[in-house]
């Protein structure tokens, strides 16, 4: 007859080996179950603030929801000036100024959404998220014959819920590296020495061509001027996407 015995060392030693195993899957399952925003190596985050790139080139890029008075004016430098930049468009907006939607796309700029009520998207279901965009789709579809597949949302409002609603409805969502904080009116000169103090290679610069955004126009050419002096090139969104990765930082 065999006799066992029982080692309790080595069982409370197992024991706790064990717990500390099943500790351990549980933090791992907890921080890779969290929602993340997408930053694989080698493509482009589903929210972007700038892409990764040592060349000399950045996004100029305008808000519009409200007025014609400024678009106009900003559009005229624009031209004057042979740059194309990105249009990021309300639905309202555009419905409500068809011709400038059109001036703005028949003068080569990229046209993108800005949705459709200016509201933060964060107090949104998914669905609801979804339909504002499809509404403004719509709407900017419908003036310019373009079909956008870019959006910045209402007051730059987001989170992890917000990006992934917006990514299934094939949109990616556009931030900025640079704020001029030209809607704030805080002076010509802050305006143009706030872009080019920030500016830096793959940069999406923030910028409104709304009537609110009253300096605007006396403050661009002094931007576009300071960043050539740096030798920068200023290009659309997509056509800077196309130089490096979009990163969501």
């Amino acid at each position: 007859m065999r006799i066992y015995y029982l080692d309790l060392y080595r069982l409370r030693k197992g024991a706790v080996l064990l717990a500390m195993l099943v500790l351990a899957l549980f933090i791992l399952t907890v921080m890779f179950g969290r929602e993340q925003v997408p930053t694989t190596a080698g493509t482009h985050s589903n929210i972007v603030y700038q892409v990764k790139t040592d060349e000399q080139v950045v996004a100029l890029t305008f808000d519009i929801s409200w007025g014609e008075k400024i678009p106009v004016a900003v559009a005229d430098i624009l031209k004057e000036e042979g740059i194309e930049s990105t249009f990021f468009l309300s639905g309202p907006w555009i419905a409500k100024y068809p011709d400038m939607g059109k001036r703005l796309a028949g003068d080569g700029h990229e046209i993108a959404s800005h949705g459709w009520r200016h509201k933060n998207y964060s107090e949104f279901t998914d669905e609801v998220i979804k339909e504002e965009i499809g509404k403004a789709h719509n709407a900017i579809k419908e003036v310019t014959g373009k079909a956008p597949k870019l959006i910045r949302t209402p007051n730059g409002d987001w989170n992890d819920r917000v990006v992934k609603a917006i990514a299934s409805t094939g949109y990616r969502a556009i931030q900025w590296s640079v704020d001029s904080l030209d809607w704030q009116d805080p002076g010509v000169d802050a305006i143009a020495n706030r872009v080019l103090e920030r500016v830096h290679p793959g940069a999406i610069i923030l910028m409104h061509a709304s009537d609110s955004a009253e300096q605007t126009p006396e403050a661009l050419p002094r931007v576009l001027a300071g960043l050539k002096e740096k030798g920068y090139k200023l290009v659309t969104v997509s056509e800077l996407l196309e130089h490096g990765r979009g990163v969501a930082e």
